[in-house]
């Protein structure tokens, strides 16, 4: 696929299938996340499963049960939760499982492939494949544009797991106004409660203390 079939099925994909940004004004503290998955499509929320329960539990020291999109979005007018914000660095799924519509995955087979192929081959910043970078480098043009948006805000940025902390490298858009947490894993699979990310768990749950 070149570059034009791309970006115009990249479109497509984002105008159907998307999950919208969760950012109020005030915030402060914003986790960049890889895509949403089946449960965010259902409930049109970033973080809306497991890793956003995950990411609750830990955040407000297991009182709280509801996932972290949700709890955000039925939230969205009170002070201690519009300072909390998620970003995906894609809108729309990168897993085709996760794509509700079977003809249009099979009618773009070549291009969900790409994506899942670029969601996985995090080793990587230029790929042998020409359709896998041309869509690496439409969907960086997309998250670009929208942490572009935020330069003049100040924030702790928290870059959620490998795909993000790449894409977020990549981009390359920087604020003075930032500061970033790094090495924060997924939340997948209850990785933030596990020993060994201690050190890059608490100095997030500190940054949210803090606001």
């Amino acid at each position: 696929m070149d570059l034009l079939t791309i970006q115009h099925a990249f479109q497509q994909a984002k105008e159907q299938f998307s999950v919208a940004d969760l950012i109020s004004p005030d915030v402060k503290i914003l986790f960049i996340l890889e895509s949403p998955h089946r449960e965010e499509i259902k409930h049109h929320t970033p973080l809306a499963g497991s890793s956003g329960r995950s990411v609750s539990k830990v955040l407000f020291d297991g009182q709280q049960n509801t996932p972290l999109g949700l709890l955000l979005k039925e939230n969205r007018d009170e002070e201690s939760y519009c300072r909390l914000g998620i970003l995906n660095v894609c809108s729309f799924p990168l897993q085709a499982a996760a794509i509700p519509d079977r003809k249009w995955r099979e009618d773009h087979a070549e291009f969900v492939q790409a994506a899942e192929k670029v969601r996985v081959g995090n080793d990587k910043d230029v790929y042998r494949n020409e359709t896998w970078n041309a869509f690496q480098e439409t969907m960086l043009q997309d998250f670009k544009q929208r942490l572009k948006v935020l330069l003049n805000q100040p924030l702790v940025i928290v870059p959620c797991g490998r795909f993000a902390q790449k894409q977020f490298r990549l981009a390359d858009v920087h604020s003075s106004k930032w500061r970033v947490v790094n090495d924060v894993p997924h939340p997948s699979y209850n990785s933030w409660a596990k020993e060994r990310y201690r050190g890059q768990i608490t100095e997030v749950v500190e940054a949210v203390a803090e606001v």
